[in-house]
């Protein structure tokens, strides 16, 4: 599994089950991943983009998401 769907994997848990290995996540709650850990939670995806960026410069690495429920698009 590589590193893009490692954090998707993550992301997508958060979102599902609201937490991550304890950690509660909130709705509204932006966070940043790298290599599937998270290494922010802010409640602005300016800050915790800052803190990915100062641990990994590559724009290509990392994911930063706003914590929500799934939204399925249904097609008629």
């Amino acid at each position: 599994m590589n590193e893009q769907e490692l954090n998707q994997q993550v992301a997508e848990q958060i979102c599902d089950a609201g937490q991550w290995n304890g950690q509660p996540f909130h709705a509204g709650k932006c966070v940043a991943l790298l290599d599937g850990k998270v290494v922010a939670a802010a409640d602005d995806i300016a800050s915790v983009l800052k803190v990915l960026r100062s641990l990994d410069a590559n724009p290509n690495r990392g994911m930063v998401f706003e914590v929500g429920r799934p939204v399925t698009d249904v097609i008629r």
